[in-house]
């Protein structure tokens, strides 16, 4: 008779193979199409132990997605905080998630009980689905750990999600681990049924790795010319030079410093990472109003760094600048205002706090862009709404910290001289697939990546954020520009593969021949059919548990 601690095992084990496989953490990719299986064999022993077979699985499951959770994503406690601080840090994101993964497998077992063992297994599918559907649309959104993104690393691999995006990896491995997990249960009793999942196992790996090596070998370049762009990592601490450390002007000196040395004359884009702009927004009473300092968008026009910028540009006059910066907008005390919005002391005004992109073109209106993806805790109280008040507990990263505004259009950056059509992606904005997919169906050509991952130093998190840049650019088929402070920065061409990448922690610029497309993939025209059509289908499922429930207390 197994005991829990056998329970318990393995379903550690499958935590344990689930770091192993992931990028940056283990790197053994092929891990993925049998990590489940230790856990699906621990639901075995589970069910064998005990004359209950309803008794509940949960906690037996909760040990493999915490080892999962917290193997991978540890280095949240490197973030340069106090300890309590860092605790938080990464204990609210591992316990959350790890509660959220384990309800899929409440509804898997719900309706083997319910329906029958045979329903056990599309359950499952279904419901992992609609969860990580879910994780990345709410508040607390944090798609990380998806399972499609483990293959960010082995682009070969996944060329296919230009038609499905990276729930078709998520599906590729659950269906996968099932099918090999049913040969397991039949190999000892029904020896020629168990060798037939095995063949479909096999098919179910080999069918698509076959296509995608197929199509990675044959993805043509674009035929609408080359654009030469400069990419520019400056290196400035977060910690110790960034908010404060290091006037606001002398950072951007260093930051044009190093795109001078690689500017020619066919350059036609330069691209600053996330923050790089800072200047402290400060108001002055001036007789009977005030005076507005620092990158105040109601004015930008006026700010240190844009007039630098501007000059600059009239150094360069065929370039474009997108840089990443804080910026605020002050509110009149009589005008409609977000929910986000804080006074300004008493002076009657109220402002609105953002991360956001500064875009100067070569020709046209300077343009401002705010980050719509937040990090739940750090840019962003969960349900602010009712939430708000608490929204200064928010950790604080620096410069772009509490409640922050964020923008709903899906906006695209456009240069009318040298043609360019650029899809701002902020940080943590890269991670989501439907999100970046939008901004290139409203007619983006090249997806830039502002990021500044130095907050949590030589650890792998930094290099996973790298990974999920290939899967956006199999996704849409766009180069992929990404200018991180501290590194890594690099192109990223549109079959995922990462070029002229940079070291991590130096100062450095590099200049790219980028290929912008137009041509819209599957992916892009439609989303995410696969994680759509799971949660409607999850709400189906779990209303006909719950009838089935009510059914049968009433006989």
């Amino acid at each position: 008779m197994p005991s829990r601690f056998h329970v318990f095992l393995w379903s550690a084990l499958s935590g344990l193979l689930w770091a192993l496989a992931w990028p940056a953490v283990g790197g053994g990719t092929a891990l993925a199409f049998v990590a489940w299986l230790p856990l699906l064999h621990a639901e075995r022993l589970h069910d064998v132990r005990t004359a209950d077979r309803r008794r509940a699985f949960y906690p037996y499951a909760l040990i493999g997605f915490f080892l999962w959770n917290a193997l991978t994503t540890w280095w949240f406690a490197a973030v340069s905080e106090p300890l309590s601080t860092r605790l938080v840090s990464v204990g609210v994101p591992v316990l959350c998630n790890t509660f959220l993964m384990g309800v899929p497998w409440i509804i898997r077992r719900a309706a083997m009980h319910r329906f029958g063992p045979r329903w056990a297994d599309p359950a499952l599918v279904i419901a992992w689905l609609a969860f990580e559907r879910l994780i990345h649309d709410w508040d607390l959104q944090w798609p990380w750990l998806s399972l499609g993104n483990v293959f960010g690393t082995r682009p070969a691999w996944v060329q296919w999600y230009e038609f499905t995006g990276m729930f078709g990896g998520t599906l590729w491995v659950l269906l996968v681990n099932l099918l090999l997990n049913r040969c397991i249960m039949l190999w000892r009793n029904e020896r020629r049924a168990a060798w037939r999942f095995v063949a479909a196992a096999g098919l179910a790996i080999g069918a698509p790795l076959v296509g995608s090596v197929w199509r990675f070998n044959h993805v043509e370049e674009p035929r609408e010319g080359t654009v030469e762009v400069v990419v520019v990592q400056p290196n400035i601490d977060p910690y110790k030079e960034k908010f404060g450390g290091l006037d606001a002007l002398e950072q951007l000196e260093r930051m044009l410093s190093l795109a001078e040395e690689r500017i020619t004359g066919n350059t036609r884009l330069v691209v600053f990472p996330e923050t790089a702009l800072q200047e402290t927004g400060t108001v002055e009473a001036i007789g009977g109003g005030l005076r507005f300092h620092g990158l105040w968008e109601n004015a930008l026009d006026s700010a240190r760094t844009v007039k630098r910028l501007r000059a600059f540009q009239l150094q360069h006059p065929q370039v474009a600048l997108l840089c990443g910066m804080s910026s605020d907008r002050w509110f009149r005390a009589q005008e409609e205002r977000p929910v986000t919005a804080r006074p300004i002391g008493d002076s009657g005004y109220w402002y609105e706090a953002y991360n956001a992109a500064l875009w100067l073109p070569a020709v046209g209106a300077v343009e401002s862009y705010h980050k719509s993806k937040l990090v739940a805790g750090v840019e962003q109280m969960p349900f602010e709404e009712w939430l708000g008040p608490l929204g200064d507990l928010a950790i604080d990263l620096g410069g772009t910290t509490g409640s922050l505004g964020q923008q709903k259009e899906r906006s695209v950056l456009h240069d009318s001289s040298s043609g360019l059509a650029v899809v701002p992606a902020i940080c943590y904005e890269s991670v989501f697939a439907e999100h970046v997919a939008a901004h290139v169906r409203n007619g983006g050509t090249l997806i830039a990546v502002m990021t500044n991952d130095g907050w949590w130093g030589d650890t792998p998190g930094y290099r996973q954020h790298l990974a999920f840049s290939s899967l956006r650019a199999i996704e849409t088929r766009r180069d992929v520009i990404r200018s991180a402070n501290t590194g890594i920065s690099c192109l990223v061409d549109q079959r995922g593969v990462i070029h002229q990448a940079t070291d991590w922690w130096v100062p450095t610029a590099f200049s790219a021949q980028a290929h912008p497309n137009s041509m819209i993939t599957f992916f892009v025209a439609h989303g995410d059919l696969i994680g759509h059509a799971a949660q409607w289908i999850a709400v189906a499922l779990i209303i006909a548990l719950m009838v089935s429930g009510i059914a049968r207390r009433v006989r």
